[in-house]
């Protein structure tokens, strides 16, 4: 063994003598031919330029182009330019931005030009043949709107087709990323660089490698409006330069013979035989981007992962209809790539060929308006709802009349949860017989509302992914007899307050009112505030955005000066205060007061809340008061000249909240008409800026608000100012004297107030009351409390008219008249009133 080590050495030793010997000699070579190792280095690379250089000319050689300046003879032969006979001749102007043509002249013949008016805004492109030189086309692609027409155009050129285009106007705002690649295609590699404006033109051939095109980019400078004006003209031979395989860049289409035949599926799953004039078809969208689509035809799984190529995207197979047999099968990943490939396979359907589309994963995201256009003249009505993650199946035929109803669309959440899947068994008739109009799809999708969702945090209900869908559609009117009412052509004006989830429900509510129209809602919204103004764009109302404010009343008295600029010729107007919610029957009831309004001066307007409408003290859905304050939240005013009067003294008459109390009579001596039961429903008061217990006394205890439909009201005339007089004094003087043994106990504090009135006693009650002066309303805070109407011990009651206090009580019209008043006339002489002595006891 250490013999045989000893030779291996040996022999290593010798090898490496050898190479040793044969580079000194080498050395030695160079420095004897050269003079040195450094000087034979430089001549080498010199050498290397210079083989470069040579080649790159000869690579050149086949084309010369020029810059053309001035006066362009296009009449000689060649247009104007003298080539050899292997060569071909061009000239190419770009468009004068966007008030002259292009030009293209090819071997002696114009093309394109001002004069022929054959161009347009975009690509004007001419196409040549690679093996006759004829021109086998003229295109103009508008690529400032879309691209997908170019890149169909472009990829169903034969290979090796020559193109020749030019610009004219602009060119780059919607030539996207897979436009400006099949550009490449043809050999371009300015592509990317082209911006607005600038100018662009090209002589490229499908399949030539990037950059070996002729082409040119003039880029627009900071001051013009468009790039000036390019001109070249010259010669090319074909083919321009070294070439690239496409075969892979063109859609797979698998033919009948090479289709693979999956397992069998009994029926594909459908329960009954079709008979002979239909076939069994079942899809499956598979789940999410895990579990992979299936599609069966006619007994056999046809499609599907690893068989004949099944994915995301548009899987599609298209049917003979004679025997039910799939004749071509191709998938189009068209969330990757662009939808021409697909757009190229619908074109090439024969008549009466039957597609089945299946979308996987998704299909959506570069899913272009061809596409959708092909789609729905085969009969798909749903296509064009189709986004992003939408999972949906189309069974259709070329030469259908009207809508298929073999379709179906499943919706992606919206902030892109994987939508349901679809999974379905039919039978396919080999004539699809179409409808007129779009069948009522088995889900619909809002997408304008998913987007504000999106936009917008904070919307639970709003916003919930059970509701996100849902429309916001009007009612139509349910009274016929107010059919063409002026109460649907009167303003609605909402004030939004803080609350947005607030104005979600006042905004629900207002939609809901039988007949309104959607024009005449107007929001108010805050500058500070603009997701306010897209809601009321999702409504279909009106909006117009107020400088911002620091109080709600600076708000409302904004939004009121506003009224006459948005709706000029309103005579009354409907305003919705923040946090309302409003009755079905809102509108209906203030539908009863326009006449009312019109005849009496006296009265200022209508609100839809009372102040004393709390549980057991209200459930008259006919009464209606007249009363000295103005409750505001909903309410109806008339006439532009009130509204004047509002604006200008609402700083001094309403820095509170309309429910503190808004003293209107300091400029308007008139009154407000109010309901017994309301018609609105204010939330419960969440801010800092008012009376503890003020809030307390008018939301701490539960409220009746009238929930029916439309309640017809009578006796309305009754409610002007003669007639309700002489109605309250005809009340007052046939009433009954309410018993007040425990009211007096209750206002003495000794025990609380809680008598039951007789059912049997149909008349009206009063109570009648002593009073040191009209305003000493001390005993007529103590009855309220005891009744528990509004009595807060800081403010005057509520409701008042002309210092009387009516409300009903356990079925019972009740008068509180006090002796300072012009009603305690009907005090009869042996009834007693409850003294103020009881306030001392």
């Amino acid at each position: 063994m250490a013999k045989k080590s000893k030779r291996r050495s040996s022999n290593s030793s010798s090898s490496h003598d050898t190479l040793t010997m044969m580079v000194r000699g080498l050395r030695r070579l160079v420095i004897k031919k050269f003079g040195g190792m450094r000087r034979f280095l430089l001549i080498a690379v010199c050498v290397g330029v210079i083989l470069y250089c040579v080649q790159a000319i000869l690579a050149g050689s086949n084309r010369q182009i020029w810059d053309v300046r001035g006066s362009w003879n296009l009449s000689d032969s060649r247009c104007g330019v003298k080539c050899e006979n292997n060569q071909l001749a061009f000239y190419v102007r770009t468009g004068d931005g966007n008030k002259a043509g292009p030009t293209i002249c090819f071997e002696g013949e114009i093309l394109i030009s001002p004069e022929m008016k054959n161009f347009g805004r975009g690509l004007n492109i001419i196409s040549i043949s690679e093996k006759t030189f004829d021109v086998t086309d003229i295109k103009t692609f508008d690529t400032y709107v879309e691209d997908s027409g170019l890149i169909r155009f472009l990829k169903k050129m034969p290979a090796e087709t020559v193109v020749i285009m030019t610009s004219y106007d602009e060119v780059s705002s919607s030539l996207k990323e897979d436009g400006k690649r099949w550009l490449k295609y043809f050999g371009s590699s300015g592509a990317d660089n082209l911006q607005f404006r600038d100018g662009f033109l090209m002589i490229g051939q499908k399949g030539l490698q990037e950059g070996h095109a002729i082409e040119y980019v003039v880029k627009r400078k900071n001051h013009q409006d468009f790039s000036d004006v390019m001109e070249k003209a010259g010669c090319f031979s074909l083919p321009m330069g070294p070439k690239r395989d496409l075969q892979m860049l063109l859609p797979r289409v698998i033919h009948q013979k090479e289709m693979e035949l999956g397992p069998t599926m009994a029926n594909c799953g459908v329960p009954e035989s079709c008979g002979p004039h239909s076939f069994p078809v079942s899809v499956f969208s598979g789940e999410g981007n895990k579990i992979q689509p299936q599609i069966c035809v006619s007994g056999h799984l046809m499609m599907t992962e690893n068989l004949n190529n099944g994915g995301r995207g548009f899987n599609v197979l298209v049917v003979d209809p004679d025997n039910g047999v799939p004749k071509m099968i191709s998938r189009v990943d068209t969330y990757t790539y662009d939808s021409t490939d697909l757009e190229i396979l619908l074109e090439s359907l024969g008549d009466r060929d039957i597609i089945i589309s299946l979308v996987a994963d998704d299909g959506a995201k570069k899913l272009g308006y061809m596409a959708r256009e092909l789609m729905n003249q085969l009969g798909s009505g749903l296509i064009q709802n189709l986004r992003f993650r939408d999972v949906w199946f189309f069974v259709g035929q070329k030469g259908i009349e009207g809508f298929t109803q073999l379709e179906q669309i499943s919706y992606a959440g919206f902030e892109g949860e994987w939508p349901k899947v679809i999974k379905k068994s039919f039978c396919v008739p080999r004539k699809i017989k179409g409808q007129k109009i779009v069948p009522d799809p088995d889900v619909y999708r809002n997408d304008a509302r998913r987007e504000f969702c999106k936009k917008y945090d904070g919307y639970p209900e709003f916003c919930d992914p059970t509701h996100v869908d849902d429309f916001l559609k009007p009612v139509g009117v349910v009274d016929k007899a107010l059919q063409n009412h002026r109460i649907f052509s009167t303003p609605i004006i909402v004030v939004p307050g803080l609350n947005h989830n607030a104005l979600v429900r006042t905004l629900e509510t207002t939609l809901m009112q039988p007949g309104m129209k959607q024009d005449m809602v107007a929001v108010m919204w805050d500058e500070k505030f603009p997701e306010h103004g897209e809601l009321a764009d999702l409504f279909g109302f009106r909006n117009a955005s107020l400088k911002g404010s620091v109080q709600y009343f600076e708000q409302m008295a904004k939004a009121l000066r506003k009224i006459d600029l948005v709706y000029p010729d309103s005579s009354h107007v409907i305003v919705l205060e923040e946090e309302l919610l409003l009755a079905p029957n809102f509108l209906h009831f203030m539908s009863h007061f326009l006449p009312v309004l019109d005849a009496d001066d006296s009265l200022m307007g209508v609100s839809a809340w009372n102040y004393n409408g709390f549980e057991k003290l209200s459930g008259n859905k006919n009464l209606i008061y007249r009363v000295e304050e103005f409750p505001g939240l909903g309410f109806l005013l008339k006439s532009k000249p009130f509204l004047k009067i509002l604006t200008s003294s609402i700083h001094k008459c309403c820095k509170d909240r309309a429910w503190a109390g808004w003293r209107l009579s300091v400029d308007y001596k008139g009154e407000i008409l109010v309901p017994d039961m309301s018609r609105v429903f204010r939330q419960p008061y969440q801010g800092a800026d008012t009376s503890k217990e003020l809030v307390t006394q008018l939301f701490g205890k539960p409220r009746t608000t009238l929930l029916d439909g439309p309640t017809p009201l009578t006796g309305m005339s009754n409610l002007t100012m003669v007639l309700y007089e002489q109605q309250l004094n005809h009340n007052i003087a046939s009433s009954v004297s309410f018993p007040i043994t425990d009211l007096q106990l209750c206002v003495q504090k000794v025990k609380d107030f809680d008598l039951k009135i007789s059912p049997d006693e149909k008349r009206p009650l009063v109570v009648f009351y002593a009073q040191d002066s009209p305003s000493d309303y001390t005993l007529l805070r103590e009855l309220c409390r005891c009744f528990g109407l509004f009595a807060a011990e800081h403010y005057k009651p509520r409701n008042l008219h002309r210092g009387l206090l009516r409300f009903f009580f356990q079925g019972h019209d009740v008068y509180l008249v006090g002796s300072a008043t012009e009603y305690f006339k009907h005090k009869p002489a042996l009834v007693s009133m409850i003294s103020k002595n009881l306030l001392q006891s």
